[in-house]
């Protein structure tokens, strides 16, 4: 590891005060590093449609969640828990002002917010909802086909792809009077067939209802946990230790979910109940899996079977629909949560049993034994005035174990930080595991992260990371143990003004095994890659805002670097109060595909993009959206990608004739 990297770090210890950061972080940024990443990365999707279920401003901050001052992304975690325990204590604000007597809180922060938060007219009485219904479909496609849509796969007789090229979905979303929600979603990817087998080919949903007494909530259908930091049962990775948060209702979390993506559920049924110390939270699912046909045929003798899943969700050639529904989990368990004003204490466990389904059995000719495996979790949270201590430890199959601990503080209004330290075992992969990691696995890793939140004064803040990982195994990068590491700079100006700027530095290296031509032991090689993202955003008013990102990029897997290059430039355009319309351009030049880049770009209502960014070219995309029209809002999106250094686009079955994609597409909601 460099040297300069010790010695930051050796200094970092002598700090005094492990200071506490605010979490300034967009989830844009997090899932674009994320993406990076070698290992298998999921969209976090539900993430995203829980924040715009749950951010309509002005926020009421008399009746809003937990989850729904979260995810407005107004507040940062310290500011988050003295406002919410100032309730408690004290009941609803009558006045905006007594914010400013709250520790984190003083009149320039009140000037940011007052123009985004509300109080209710009768704090003491919140409003009866009304019956709030959305739906919402989506179809589009891409232009030209792939080879997959025109060729027929292996001389069988049909195409590589079983469906059409077209893309859908319906999403439906009700909420009846205050208790009583429900969601709906189903989606078909380009290539699926609508219905497979006579079902629809994904669909997720849930009937919840929402109580105040005894009986706090109940969720029929699919939903996801979250137990103490996660390692267990979590609800997404925090990839970026500026966006640590740990409140006492993340630390037992029931979400209901109805998202796209098509991993990491439960199916069931899910309760929590609350008495007057504690709360008890159960659950109990049974899910269906793919599995690989073709890697399990390769060892008979295999003993992890249960290892063998495909995890993309996509069922389009006869190989993967092949592995579709192979194998059943069934699982359960109980999380009880003490909780004493400041004091959080939980322990969960659980158990699940893999199995093949008749289907399984039938397509692999064979029989596995069943797989059942425990878990189990102690967690706790403790916060002060100005500090916050937390920690999980876990244990899984075989006697894995992994643990995380974290502390916070407010050392001041200009000071904040984090301290994190984790420990994953080899063989310890959790039920559903989602925490901090380098990743997006909880596996074979160990490591140290601290992050400071910096505001020297009105012009400017500033976070700052520093963060080791050890893989003491081999994994997916790497053949042998290795290491990495990863330091970040953020200044930005707060976001008070009509002009917006960022500026972000990363360098990040890790060790990995490269691809060889020759069989034997191949050396490990170190690769390193600094990257510098700056963003300009100007509003000049209600009707026009423009925004420019500059990303260069350098991968050192040599002593020659290797350059990478994107700029973004963005326009939104408010024509008429029903009439809305953003257009982004991307130039971009990527050389190696270790350097590539992703940029989220504008989408639909609860659907999000990431385009990968390698080659050169550049990317044009057009959205219009027409809103509120007799409660009908329309969207269109045209974008289209054009490559200057080759004529035909992609491999394989998705190969494309020619150097240009286009994709079209057609958003319709209806809310009332």
């Amino acid at each position: 590891m460099p040297g300069r990297l010790h010695l930051c770090l050796l200094a970092a210890a002598w700090i005094p005060s492990i200071l506490s950061g605010q979490s300034q972080e967009t989830y844009t940024h997090n899932v674009e590093e994320l993406l990076y990443q070698h290992e298998t990365s999921i969209i976090p999707e539900e993430l995203f449609e829980y924040a715009e279920e749950n951010t309509s401003l002005p926020l009421d901050l008399n009746h809003a969640t937990v989850e729904q001052l979260e995810a407005s992304r107004l507040f940062s975690p310290f500011q988050l828990h003295q406002l919410i325990s100032y309730r408690e204590r004290f009941g609803p604000l009558y006045s905006l002002f007594e914010l400013t007597a709250l520790p984190g809180f003083d009149s320039s922060t009140l000037q940011v917010l007052e123009t985004r938060i509300m109080l209710h007219a009768a704090p003491d009485a919140p409003a009866k909802l009304t019956g709030q219904h959305l739906v919402m479909l989506d179809v589009g496609q891409k232009h030209p086909k792939s080879l997959a849509y025109q060729q027929e796969a292996e001389g069988k007789g049909q195409k590589a792809y079983a469906g059409s090229a077209l893309f859908s979905t319906l999403r439906i979303r009700s909420r009846f009077g205050n208790h009583l929600s429900m969601g709906l979603t189903y989606e078909k990817d380009p290539g699926e067939t609508l219905f497979t087998r006579g079902m629809p080919q994904f669909l997720s949903a849930y009937l919840q209802y929402q109580g105040s007494a005894f009986l706090k909530q109940l969720v029929a259908g699919t939903f996801q946990l979250n137990h103490g930091l996660g390692l267990v049962n979590g609800t997404g990775f925090m990839h970026n230790p500026s966006s640590f948060n740990v409140n006492h209702r993340k630390l037992s979390l029931l979400r209901p979910c109805a998202s796209k993506t098509e991993q990491r559920f439960y199916r069931g049924l899910a309760g929590q109940l609350g008495f007057k110390h504690l709360k008890l939270l159960a659950w109990a699912s049974y899910t269906q899996h793919d599995l690989s046909p073709v890697t399990l045929g390769r060892d008979p003798e295999e003993t992890a079977w249960w290892e063998h899943q495909r995890t993309t969700g996509l069922h389009r050639s006869p190989g993967e629909l092949a592995g579709q529904h192979l194998a059943g989990k069934i699982s359960g368990g109980l999380q009880l949560l003490y909780l004493h004003r400041e004091f959080a204490l939980g322990i969960m466990t659980g158990a699940e049993r893999w199995s093949l389904t008749q289907r399984g059995s039938n397509v692999l000719e064979k029989s596995f034994d069943p797989a059942r495996h425990q878990y189990a979790s102690l967690h706790g949270s403790w916060q002060a005035d100005k500090w916050q201590l937390c920690g999980e430890l876990a244990a899984g199959p075989s006697s894995s174990f992994a643990f995380q601990v974290g502390a916070m503080a407010r050392f001041n209004d200009f000071i904040q930080g984090t301290l994190l330290i984790h420990h994953y075992g080899e063989g310890y992969k959790g039920s559903q595991p989602s925490s901090y990691a380098s990743g997006s696995r909880v596996e074979n890793e160990r490591g140290l992260a601290l992050h400071f939140h910096l505001e020297p004064g009105p012009a400017f803040m500033a976070d700052v990371s520093a963060e080791i990982f050890q893989y003491p195994f081999p994994r997916t990068r790497s053949l042998v143990p290795s290491q990495a590491y990863r330091m970040t700079l953020t200044v930005q100006n707060p976001h008070t003004g009509a002009w917006q700027w960022r500026i972000r530095m990363v360098e990040k290296a890790w060790q990995g095994t490269p691809d060889a031509g020759s069989a034997g032991i191949r050396p490990i090689k170190e690769y390193k890659l600094n990257r510098f993202d700056f963003r300009l955003i100007h509003t000049s008013s209600k009707l026009f805002s423009w925004q420019s990102r500059w990303f260069i990029s350098l991968l050192s897997p040599s002593k020659k670097p290797i350059p990478g290059f994107a700029a973004l430039f963005q326009a939104q355009i408010q024509a008429s109060p029903h009439l809305q319309g953003k257009v982004q351009f991307v130039l971009f030049r990527v050389e190696d595909w270790e350097n590539r880049i992703y940029l989220h770009e504008p989408a639909f209502h609860y659907s999000f993009s990431f385009p990968c960014y390698y080659g050169r070219g550049q990317k044009s995309t057009v959205l219009l959206t027409l809103k509120d029209i007799k409660k009908i809002t329309l969207s269109v999106k045209i974008s289209g990608i054009y490559y200057y250094d080759r004529m035909e686009i992609g491999s394989g079955v998705d190969l494309v004739d020619g150097n240009r994609i286009w994709e079209t597409a057609l958003q319709l909601r209806l809310k009332f």
